[in-house]
């Protein structure tokens, strides 16, 4: 994004609106609430289960557009994290939940204004259409990503299995590295299962799911895997795993 249209788009709009940060605590959160439930643009309990995920609780879980010092007219979410790229430490803004009232959509621009200040690694996953176009104008790269559903079951898993499940809070607190507990302790809040899988009686040798059941279309249900600590591990006993995930979840595909 070039500096001059930066510039320009700081500039532009009416002084008696404003963007200020929310935090949970906020006196605004009440506020911001009541004006996600009578918003018609997004589901609120999908926005609301979102707001929970909270990495960093030094850093607000959005922006609001006010207008008068009391009105709130728009919002823009934000998950704030810590990523490994290359071997490096960088922070990240997830953004989400862009939601403007009709009367001040043209000035919608605000909200990413002092995000965009902070010079860090953005991102956002599927916007709607109308988005796009400002995404992209303000420099955002466009990636597909695709979804792949496995059959969570084979004969192979049909034979002797090894693997035990467990979601004890003890054996997480006992067996996870630092790092792991750290990703156990960010999603303690959101709205998925924490499943702890250990082979041959052995918890020891282990990895550590964090999954979510969810219906797609036409009542399709599959079980979204968000974080798998060994891959490797993972892949190698997937037959095994996806029977277990079968008989728990009531879901053939992962």
């Amino acid at each position: 994004m070039s500096k001059i249209f930066f510039t320009k788009l700081k500039k532009k709009g009416s002084s008696n609106v404003k963007v200020i940060p929310i935090y949970r605590d906020d006196k605004n959160y009440f506020f911001l609430e009541n004006f996600l439930k009578n918003q018609k643009f997004l589901n609120f309990k999908e926005v609301e289960d979102i707001l929970k995920i909270n990495f960093d609780q030094d850093k607000p879980v959005g922006y609001i557009l006010i207008k008068d010092e009391k009105n709130i007219e728009g919002f823009l979410g934000t998950i704030f994290s810590k990523r490994q790229i290359n071997g490096e430490t960088v922070e990240h803004c997830y953004l989400h939940s862009w939601i403007v009232s009709k009367k001040h959509r043209f000035e919608a621009f605000k909200l990413i204004i002092p995000i965009i200040e902070k010079n860090i690694f953005l991102s956002t996953y599927s916007p709607i259409k109308s988005l796009e176009g400002l995404y992209k104008k303000l420099g955002f790269e466009e990636v597909e990503f695709f979804s792949k559903f496995v059959l969570s079951f084979s004969f192979i898993g049909f034979k002797k299995n090894n693997v035990s499940f467990s979601e004890e809070k003890s054996h997480f607190k006992e067996f996870l590295s630092s790092k792991e507990t750290k990703i156990l302790d960010d999603h303690i809040a959101t709205n998925t299962r924490k499943i702890f899988i250990y082979f041959d009686n052995n918890k020891k040798d282990n990895l550590f799911l964090i999954v979510k059941k969810k219906t797609k279309k036409y009542f399709f249900t599959i079980l979204d895997i968000i974080y798998i600590s060994n891959l490797n591990k993972f892949k190698l006993h997937e037959d095994k795993i996806g029977l277990k995930l079968l008989r728990k979840f009531k879901t053939i595909f992962f």
